[in-house]
């Protein structure tokens, strides 16, 4: 199966080889991980820095390497995630799902943003992008489409 992208590397911290992560906190509890362009790493180690997961990989121990790694993307094999609670569901599961309002399609996922508070549905829908707030109660995720019901301005 193809790999699936789990979130993307920032920034080094510290001064030997930790670099900071963006995305699923799945990924403190992975043996290893796919970085783009450089192949398959351990995670050594996972702790978070207040808000922020920060992970030590295997062969990257200086902040030069780091530094090197800062926005690549982070893959898994499917295989390997955890299993989720029926309702639950990965970032990368959402990405492709048709956007329902009233039962019409208004969109398609293409992206799904870790805005801090809340996680964001970024919908393409023509020319325009609508970012909706994924907890939210109007928001409705199963396996095959998002519902969302319309609110004032949500889509405008």
């Amino acid at each position: 199966m193809k790999r699936v992208q789990v979130g993307r590397l920032g920034s080094a911290y510290g001064l030997g080889g930790a670099v900071k992560f963006r995305g699923e906190p799945l990924v403190a509890g992975l043996e290893r991980v796919y970085i783009e362009g450089i192949g398959y790493r351990a995670v050594e180690e996972a702790y978070y820095l207040g808000e922020e997961l920060v992970l030590e990989l295997a062969g990257v121990g200086t902040v030069e390497a780091a530094r090197a790694l800062a926005g690549r993307a982070v893959l898994a094999d499917p295989e390997e995630l955890p299993e989720l609670e029926e309702g639950q569901f990965y970032y990368f599961q959402l990405i492709g799902l048709p956007v329902l309002v009233n039962g019409e399609p208004v969109g398609e996922v293409v992206d799904v943003d870790d805005a801090g508070a809340q996680d964001v549905l970024v919908v393409q829908a023509g020319t325009k992008r609508h970012l909706i707030p994924l907890q939210a109660p109007y928001v409705k995720a199963s396996a095959s489409r998002i519902e969302v019901e319309p609110i004032p301005g949500l889509l405008d």
